[in-house]
């Protein structure tokens, strides 16, 4: 079976070149053009990947997400959420890095097998980078339409998030 997996790569790009003298197409020319439509989407797509970033950095550095917990305390004590949770419920919409950074932290300031470490485990695997990833494909091709996508994308990510702290509160996880 390993084998297999180490050979799939070369025999998908053996096969690429295969059926493409069989169509009789300069194989070379398709490929330079291929990088070049590669570079072109990066073009379109990096001014969106730095703007998330800079904004993600703004949040972290200015203490800002620290300061949207102060109100939720109460309510996070009543639901049984821990306060490091918060963090990365915010900002895993946004950032697949920067919410990697704060489990980490949760895994070292709290220990994998915490409450808040196993939350954080099933939420990074239950949700996604909606905003990111909304960002970056949509922006890719124009598409300016994007709220019901939107809205369906941060409800399945509540949703998950909801999940995941029930799982986690009533020792299912």
């Amino acid at each position: 079976m390993s084998f297999f997996i180490i050979c799939i790569v070369p025999l998908f790009i053996a096969f690429i070149i295969i059926m493409g003298l069989k169509e009789k197409q300069d194989i070379f020319k398709l490929f330079v053009e291929g990088c070049l439509e590669g570079l072109k989407t990066v073009y379109k797509i990096f001014p969106f990947i730095l703007a998330i970033t800079i904004a993600i950095g703004l949040l972290k550095s200015t203490g800002a997400l620290d300061i949207i917990l102060i109100p939720l305390r109460p309510l996070l004590i009543k639901f049984g959420i821990p306060d490091d949770i918060v963090p990365l419920c915010l900002m895993r919409p946004l950032s697949g890095g920067a919410s990697m950074s704060i489990v980490m932290d949760i895994f070292k300031n709290s220990g994998a097998d915490s409450i808040s470490g196993k939350m954080a485990s099933v939420i990074m695997g239950a949700t996604e980078t909606t905003l990111y990833t909304i960002t970056i494909l949509f922006g890719t091709v124009g598409i300016k339409k994007v709220r019901g996508v939107l809205i369906a994308g941060l409800i399945a990510d509540a949703a998950a998030i909801i999940t995941a702290i029930i799982l986690v509160n009533i020792g299912v996880i």
